[in-house]
């Protein structure tokens, strides 16, 4: 499980069950100010709770200190109704009452939790693509024909292949789960897939980041020859090799120098050696592949990643048609 996402997310309630307890430990506080007799119950109703505790370790009856137990806290709570407190008021009012701010229930994972996984794989992941994403549920196969061509499959039945096949991606990940790539014309839903799959898995905990492939280019240009890197440059180029998924998106449309060869060659090259998962997506197939990259990049890309070729009209273009016609009517 990926480190960073998680461990923010945990930090997060460590500091919001802490601040809970703080203060319901100054509400306590104030109230033993103005009610002194409540500070007298609490200290032996903790006495009563150790001595119980050394009898059961000593294999002693503990039944006499249960019963003084439930007494105290019967006259204790006597005490607080006849000085009108309502004994919630004592009680830490966590953010969450489910988990109280732990992040589980009986050992699974609470809602509170995935929440702020969730929120962790939005600022890790670009606002162009989130707001494009609607999830797996979002994906409109009603833009693929269902008419089959040349006596195979139809385009609605291989992408709904291809969209179940990135569902259950997503939805298993973990180590080992492996490289796709995926390769097809501008507009099929290959930048749509790779958002979904990179908001599921960051919010199962991994570490994800998205880029596009001259963006990630321009980083470790950045680093290795401008003055003006800073740690946040550097940091990125870090998370892009080490992150549990990277998604490289369009591939291809970046600008082929050397350089940018050498940067593409290592990133795929050291996340494969590493076993770290890597999704890319390209408009060009694997002849454009060929002619574009070396030999080298080609030959990783060929023998470790998963292929899926998109297939369709252009889905920009279909919904450009649509609402030029809805607003006709």
């Amino acid at each position: 499980m990926g480190q960073n996402a998680y461990q923010t997310a945990v930090e997060t309630l460590a500091r919001r069950r802490s601040h809970a307890e703080a203060q319901a430990a100054r509400r306590r506080e104030e109230l033993y100010q103005n009610l002194p007799e409540l500070r007298r119950f609490d200290a032996r109703a903790a006495a009563l709770c150790r001595q119980m505790t050394a009898a059961i370790l000593e294999g002693e009856p503990s039944a006499e200190y249960q019963q003084a137990l439930q007494s105290l806290q019967g006259e204790r709570l006597a005490a607080l109704q006849a000085a009108g407190v309502d004994e919630a008021q004592l009680r830490p009012r966590y953010t969450c009452p489910h988990c109280r701010d732990t992040g589980f229930v009986n050992g699974i994972r609470c809602s509170c939790l995935t929440t702020l996984l969730k929120e962790q794989a939005l600022s890790a992941l670009p606002a162009g693509v989130l707001a494009a994403c609607g999830g797996f549920e979002g994906f409109d196969l009603t833009y693929y024909s269902d008419t089959a061509e040349n006596g195979g499959r139809s385009p609605r039945d291989i992408m709904r292949t291809i969209a179940g096949r990135c569902r259950e991606y997503a939805a298993g990940f973990g180590p080992g789960s492996g490289n796709l790539l995926f390769l097809g014309r501008t507009g099929l839903g290959k930048t749509y897939l790779s958002a979904c799959i990179a908001l599921e898995v960051a919010s199962q905990g991994w570490r994800v980041q998205y880029y596009p492939a001259q963006a990630l280019i321009d980083r470790f240009e950045r680093v290795r020859f401008s003055r003006t890197a800073d740690e946040a440059d550097q940091e990125a180029v870090r998370e892009i090799l080490s992150c549990d998924l990277l998604v490289l998106d369009d591939l291809g449309a970046e600008f082929s120098t050397a350089f940018s060869q050498s940067v593409l060659y290592q990133v795929i090259n050291d996340r494969m050696v590493e076993g770290r998962s890597t999704i890319i997506s390209t408009n060009l197939d694997l002849s454009g592949l060929s002619k574009t990259y070396n030999e080298r990049i080609l030959s990783r890309l060929i023998g470790s990643y998963t292929m899926y070729g998109f297939v369709g009209r252009d889905i920009r273009q279909q919904k450009l048609v649509r609402s030029r016609q809805e607003a006709a009517l």
